[in-house]
């Protein structure tokens, strides 16, 4: 697998990761802030391709709030940044061995996942990922202590985001936009949101069924459930990947602002971006809705820490919509006719379920994805849904009907006998 992903994690180590942290006490009240900068990265293709831009602006907002308690975080070690800059001119494919990732224990200010205001917040900062800077749109207005710092991202196409932040930027939250409504109506972004959620999110590029058109060839046509590992990874390096971007998004912004405490958050292709990220920079994510990350980040060859429940991700979600639980596949779902397979089941870090079908008599449906129904039907009627308790998911397992050959191990295998 190339480094690619990898390494802008580890650009980012040697100028950013490696200065203190704003927090590590008592943390300092958070102050009203506006509109500072726009940040805008070009796709791969167009008239500017891979231009990235940002733009300084004055455009006041309404605030929002979140509790913060002081915790502990998994970071990257300056040996093993180094060991991954030395690989930075590889252009070859290889595995990285996840044993050998080295992570330190180091206190960070967390989000206080147990306050119900908090989540509703964070929440609403993903919702508010979806519009445009300049652009009609509904925004939540909290009368709080948040107000958005800056937007970034592609206008009519890829990734795009938020950037939160209190009076002296000291604490940033930074918001990322997921799957566009293009997948079902033909709105911009639907294509590339298709391309990422299908290689990321499925089990093979999202080939449900012979008469399918997945995004790789990578599936076997003699065996609908067999999946080509070599040619998946060869796929996924060469793709234009909304992880890229976001993390050279995320970098530039640590830059910007040095010392401060980030945290990530998102909805839906966002919130699995933004837990991605919060894998490999090792910050603080909180995701809604999230397909199943898991097998992104096995996929992204990212690091891993001790165990799950030592990574301040978390992942809350609900038992009828079907993207969460990783059912939105087959011509029987609503995915099938945006073009796209969400197979990805597991969560790394923890998940908080409201079982909204067992407790409540909600049915699967696609249509309870969207992040309105999490604000308006959920974090806003505490009294009837109450706060989840956040868990590691146990035995979890994804693609379990797929065998994954790999011609690197019939290789390595000769390579050994041969040496005997």
């Amino acid at each position: 697998m190339i480094v690619r992903n990898i390494l802008l994690a580890a650009l980012f180590i040697t100028h950013s990761l490696c200065k203190p942290q704003a927090y590590l006490g008592i943390p300092l009240p958070l102050n009203n802030m506006s509109l500072k900068s726009i940040y805008h990265h070009f796709p791969n293709y167009g008239p500017t391709p891979k231009r990235f831009q940002m733009m300084q602006v004055d455009t006041p907002t309404k605030p929002y709030y979140v509790q913060s308690e002081i915790g502990t975080a998994y970071r990257p070690t300056p040996a093993y940044m180094e060991q991954l800059l030395a690989m930075r001119d590889t252009s070859r494919l290889f595995r990285v061995n996840q044993a050998s990732a080295e992570l330190t224990q180091s206190p960070y200010l967390l989000p206080d996942v147990t306050d119900q205001a908090s989540v509703l917040s964070l929440a609403e900062m993903s919702f508010n990922a979806y519009t445009e800077l300049g652009k009609d749109g509904q925004w939540y207005d909290l009368g709080s202590k948040w107000r958005i710092n800056s937007t970034f991202g592609w206008e009519s196409d890829g990734m795009r985001g938020h950037v939160f932040g209190n009076t002296d930027n000291s604490h940033l939250i930074i918001s990322f936009k997921g799957t566009s409504a293009g997948l079902f109506n033909g709105e911009p972004t639907g294509e590339k949101d298709k391309l990422n959620d299908n290689l990321l999110f499925s089990c093979c590029c999202g080939k449900v069924n012979r008469g399918w058109t997945a995004v790789c060839d990578c599936n076997d046509s003699k065996n609908q459930y067999q999946c080509d590992q070599q040619c998946l990874d060869k796929t996924i390096s060469k793709a234009e990947l909304y992880f890229d971007y976001a993390a050279h998004m995320y970098m530039d912004v640590a830059d910007k602002y040095p010392g401060a405490t980030i945290w990530l958050t998102g909805h839906s292709l966002g919130g699995a971006i933004a837990a991605l990220l919060g894998q490999t920079f090792g910050v603080p994510a909180v995701s809604f809705e999230s397909p199943g990350d898991r097998l992104a980040s096995e996929r992204l060859h990212l690091p891993r820490a001790p165990g799950a429940k030592d990574m301040p991700i978390w992942h809350f979600g609900h038992t009828a919509d079907p993207i969460f639980i990783g059912v939105c596949t087959g011509p029987t779902s609503g995915c099938f006719y945006g073009g796209f397979a969400m197979e990805a089941r597991c969560h790394t870090g923890k998940v908080c379920v409201w079982d909204t079908v067992k407790d409540n008599g909600w049915r699967v449906n696609v249509a309870t994805h969207r992040i309105a129904t999490v604000i308006e039907d959920i974090l806003k009627k505490p009294d009837k849904f109450p706060l989840p308790k956040c868990k590691v998911e146990e035995n979890c397992q994804d693609c379990g009907l797929w065998t994954f050959v790999d011609g690197r191990d019939k290789l390595t295998a000769a390579g050994s006998v041969g040496c005997m």
